[in-house]
This record gives structure tokens, C-alpha cells and sequence, in this order.
């Protein structure tokens, strides 16, 4: 009994290692100069960087996908800070569903699909959406999170070894590459 506990306990540690160390849960993403490439099983997606992204949003839903098949492995339902600040100033408790502010809230929240360029930004972010699962179960408060990165275009989406562009036949979404990712107490920025 003794060896098999001292083997199981070295794999756990073995395994645990090669986990937290060696995998890399990214390494279907190349993040460039210019651009960001995302090999989704059936076809590798191109984008190119439109432009700096540097916003914070209240999570309201999250989701990390380790399906490497996924062009992004994030996505974030979110409320912009800005329009939360405006929405704190009318309806306080407007994060709640019994609230009348909840109704207007909606409309504002928006979906986020993110592409981190590293994994410690993809890190945060499956640590924030925890945190916003965490809290949301223990009548908690809202968890933030500031998002600092690219806007992308997607160039093309192509089938590879069959010079095939399935781009046009995709849904049309958002994506943004992060490179860095905080998560902030909601609290405490609403009551500035």
C-alpha cells in the first residue's frame, strides 16, 4: 500500500508539473508583430491589428474554452465602465435582476471574444470569470476586469493545403487580441 500511494503521489506531482509548466494551452495561436494566426482544427483564421484596445467592463457572464478548435478561447459578457458608472448613478443596485435598471443594463452589456497573446493574460481572465462565478453565487460583488490589447480583422479563415477562404462563411463577431488583463473590485471604481 505504501509504494502504490508514494507512485500515485509522484504522478500527481509529475502530472500537476507538466501541467502548470509545460503545456501550453495557447500554443494554437501565434501572436506576431502585425498579426495574430489561430489554427481551429479545419481551417487557420489571419487577423490583422486595427488599433489599440484599452477598456474595462463589469463581467456579467464568462466562459474559457479549451477546445483548441475555438478561435477564441475567452468570452466575456460585459458592461463598459463607463456606461456602469452611468447606470450606478441612476439605478445603484442596477446589476441585480430585481432592479428596474436591470432591464436598461441589458442593452448595454456586450459580448467580448478574446484571443490572449499570452498565458498569463489567458491566466487572469479564466481567474476573473471564477471570481464573477464566485461571487455572483455568494450574492457578492461584481468583479471588473481592465483589458488592455488589440482590435482584430480577420483577414481570412483558410482551409489548409486547399487554398480554400471560408471567411465569408463564418459569423461576423468582434475579436480582440489581450495582452494584459486585471481584475478590479467593481465597488470599489463605481463608488469613485
Amino acid at each position: 500500500m505504501r509504494k502504490f500511494s508514494i507512485i500515485m503521489a509522484t504522478a500527481l506531482l509529475v502530472f500537476g508539473f507538466y501541467d502548470h509548466f509545460i503545456r501550453d494551452p495557447l500554443n494554437h495561436i501565434a501572436v506576431e508583430n502585425n498579426s495574430v494566426t489561430v489554427d481551429a482544427g479545419d481551417y487557420d483564421v489571419k487577423f490583422s491589428y486595427s488599433g489599440d484596445f484599452q477598456e474595462t467592463y463589469m463581467i456579467f457572464g464568462g466562459q474559457y474554452y479549451s477546445d483548441e478548435n475555438m478561435i477564441n478561447p475567452i468570452w466575456l459578457s460585459g458592461l463598459r465602465l463607463t456606461d456602469a458608472k452611468a447606470m450606478y448613478a441612476r439605478y445603484p443596485d442596477f446589476y441585480q435582476c430585481k432592479s428596474a435598471g436591470a432591464p436598461v443594463a441589458q442593452q448595454l452589456v456586450t459580448d467580448l471574444n478574446l484571443i490572449p497573446a499570452n498565458v498569463g493574460a489567458l491566466d487572469e481572465l479564466q481567474e476573473a470569470i471564477e471570481a464573477a462565478d464566485e461571487n455572483l453565487r455568494n450574492n457578492g460583488d461584481r468583479v471588473c476586469v481592465a483589458l488592455a490589447g488589440k482590435t482584430l480583422v480577420m483577414q481570412s479563415a483558410e482551409v489548409p493545403g486547399k487554398n480554400i477562404d471560408i471567411k465569408d462563411q463564418l459569423q461576423p463577431r468582434s475579436f480582440r487580441s489581450v495582452h494584459s488583463s486585471q481584475r478590479i473590485n467593481c465597488k470599489d471604481i463605481l463608488e469613485k
